[in-house]
This record gives C-alpha cells, structure tokens and sequence, in this order.
C-alpha cells in the first residue's frame, strides 16, 4: 500500500495507522469508521507565581487545574467542542482568569504568557477507538480525550499485537472502531 506521508512524499507500508487525533474522522470514515471524533477544545496560559508551589493544585468548583512546569505555573480550564481549526477565543481565557482569581492569590493574572487553545480527540461515548478499520490493512488509534498522554502507549501495544497477530487484551472489544456511532 502507498500513502503519503507528512512532507508529501510517497510512503510503501504494509499497514497503516491513522492516528490523527482530532482530525481523524473525515479519514477514517471511508474505511468503515462511523464513529464521530470532535475536538473538546482546553484552554490554558501560564503566570508566574509569587511563591511556586511544588505540586499540581486542581480546584473542582472553579474546574481550574494548575501545573508547575519550572519556572512558569501553567492554568487551564474549561472545555468547548468546535472546529479544531478554530483561533483561541480570548473570552474562554477571561472565564478561566475570572474562576481562578477568588481562589488563588499572588498572581499577576494580567501578566499572562503562552496562551493557549489545542483540541483533544473526544469521542461521544468517551471511549477510544483501537483497532483494525473495515480495511485489513487499516487500523486506527485516537478518541482518548485528555488522556491520550496516558494511553498512548497502551494503544500502541494493542494495535502493535493486533497488526502482528498477536493476542490483544479481552478489553480491547470496547475500543473498536467499527462500533455503532452516535
């Protein structure tokens, strides 16, 4: 099979995996995949506190987590689903500014840098879809949400053993691509 990669080059592969995150649904879908990906868009910015902590710090009521990253103490928060090519809507920037601002002090939140928008791949059942597309040379990995950092490589290790013919986990069933769609 050829495909083309990335920089528009020509690539021979035996299988292809599709993992194109919140792009994944208009590739998928000619190959069986019914099941919608949409963008859950996070917003975040860093700050600099006047005293760093040393431990993420999440506020539930405010839904506002807080990550220290060096020197910089990064803010995030809310969620929107929409175009994942859409620009940053500083208003969403504001509402996390406005959460956080009653519940953490020693922050100059008008001294805000690396404001930031970026689409997370969610699913509407909120599971991933893992596993060989109706083509046998196709298989996608994707749908995980915000916890694709984490699930990364279990998705790796499914797909690797499902390609090679190897035994995949019994709970691999759930994640398969070719579910009934929303």
């Amino acid at each position: 099979m050829t495909v083309i990669g990335s920089e528009g080059r020509a690539i021979t592969a035996d299988h292809v995996v599709l993992a194109t995150g919140a792009w994944m649904t208009d590739m998928a879908q000619k190959f069986g995949v019914n099941v919608v990906v949409q963008a859950g868009r996070g917003y975040s910015f860093t700050v600099e506190p006047e005293h760093m902590p040393t431990h993420p710090i999440y506020f539930p009521t405010q839904r506002v987590a807080c990550t220290p990253l060096g020197d910089r103490f990064r803010i995030a928060g809310t969620m929107e689903f929409r175009d994942v090519n859409h620009k940053l809507e500083p208003k969403r920037i504001e509402a996390i500014v406005a959460a956080a601002t009653p519940v953490y002090k020693g922050i100059n939140w008008e001294n805000r840098k690396e404001e930031w928008v970026g689409g997370r791949p969610c699913t509407a059942d909120g599971l991933p879809l893992v596993g060989q597309t109706r083509s046998p040379r196709i298989s996608v990995g994707g749908g995980h949400g915000m916890w694709g950092v984490a699930l990364g490589p279990l998705t790796g290790k499914i797909l690797a053993a499902q390609i090679t013919g190897q035994e995949v986990p019994t709970i691999a069933r759930h994640f398969n691509p070719l579910r009934k769609g929303f």
